[in-house]
């Protein structure tokens, strides 16, 4: 007699590798989705891993800032965070990376096998009914012989959406490795440092303005002097012995707008018209001004100065600059150097739109030349 039987389903994913790292590296996860033909349009989901061994930051992959959605966290132990990942939107989550975690490990971690599960996995269709999504989890193994990775692959970020494009002159970047900075952390005295604490950043052998340098992570301003290059070598040096390098394309723009919580993603750092922080508690009206803050714009007009900070003179960018609220076309006021501040630190005043939607996160958009910045940024609007 022959039976049939229908094979059995396969359930939504979401999945880490397994990866080796030495201790006090940095080391970096992806961690993906994948469907399998299910409409998933939010998720939630608990990250559980050894505290005392690893600690990490998170930046947002493709496949969540093509779906318009924002990703939530939060510490629910040390050694448990909560993942939300949600939006305004009912659009399905795209196969492909979620996030991207930067996992530090410690200098003190005893070499072995450390898991990182994915738990309490929560999947939402469009409509929001429950639909079954699998967590498959990774290891980390730490391991005295484990090859260290000095510069990530990835690890040239924006620092403001923390996004991996291509450099422009004068924005403000993220480094992220392992060794590749000094033991203790350091912040200069001047904004015009390009040595800190025996760290440099180089462009083309141009070095960068630093504005903090740590065993894993070093924010620095590229220089204005890659305007027209096609593409730059960075090299990183630690007491004039070089520790990384690597080719980078360049790009006119690269624009991306700071955020409240630095993640990238989510309430803007915005200030009201009455130089309030904008926020679901304090929304901007209809009709009136917001003060944006944002890099990546470029080269300026006067020329941009490496490490100054803006004076009586304010450059402006060489290429148009537009913003988007809620989909609408927004008046841009002023869009240039923000008074004070360091070069590469854009400040743009744009009017919201009388029609523009009301809401608590509204989303909005800077445009440099024909370079949106990444999507995911939002404002409240009353």
């Amino acid at each position: 007699m022959l039976s049939l039987s229908a094979p059995a389903a396969i359930s939504s994913q979401i999945s880490l590798s397994n990866q080796s790292a030495a201790p006090g590296s940095s080391i970096l996860f992806p961690v993906t989705f994948v469907s399998e033909g299910a409409s998933i349009s939010g998720i939630q989901f608990d990250l559980e891993y050894d505290g005392s061994t690893m600690s990490f930051a998170t930046t947002l992959g493709d496949a969540l800032r093509q779906s318009g959605k924002n990703m939530y966290s939060a510490d629910l132990a040390s050694n448990r965070k909560r993942i939300l990942i949600v939006g305004t939107n009912q659009s399905q989550i795209s196969d492909g990376t979620l996030f991207n975690l930067f996992v530090n490990v410690s200098a003190t971690a005893s070499q072995g096998s450390y898991p990182l599960k994915i738990a309490a996995v929560v999947g939402t269709d469009p409509n929001g009914v429950p639909v079954a999504v699998l967590g498959l989890a990774g290891t980390l193994t730490v391991s005295a012989s484990a090859t260290i990775t000095r510069l990530q692959v990835n690890g040239v970020l924006n620092a403001a959406s923390w996004a991996a494009d291509p450099v422009a002159p004068g924005e403000i970047i993220t480094l992220i490795g392992s060794g590749i900075g000094p033991l203790t952390p350091r912040t200069p005295t001047s904004p015009s440092a390009t040595v800190l604490a025996g760290t440099s950043v180089l462009f083309d052998g141009v070095p960068a303005p630093l504005l903090y340098v740590a065993p894993n992570q070093i924010n620095a301003v590229v220089p204005y002097e890659i305007y027209a290059k096609a593409n730059t070598e960075l090299k990183i040096t630690l007491e004039q012995q070089t520790v990384a390098a690597t080719s980078l394309t360049v790009g006119g723009a690269a624009p991306a707008l700071f955020t409240v919580d630095s993640s990238g993603v989510g309430q803007g750092a915005i200030l009201n018209q009455d130089l309030t922080i904008n926020s679901p508690t304090k929304p901007a009206e209809k009709g009136s001004f917001v003060t944006l803050f944002a890099t990546g714009a470029g080269q300026t007009d006067p020329p941009g100065q490496d490490g100054q900070l803006a004076g009586a003179v304010l450059p402006k960018p060489l290429l148009p600059v537009a913003v988007q609220i809620g989909g609408l076309d927004a008046e841009v006021q002023y869009a240039g150097a923000a008074p004070g501040l360091i070069s590469g630190l854009l400040q743009v005043n744009a009017k919201i739109p009388e029609t523009a939607p009301s809401g608590a996160a509204i989303p909005i958009e800077l445009i440099i030349g024909q370079i949106s910045s990444p999507a995911g940024v939002t404002l409240a609007i009353k």
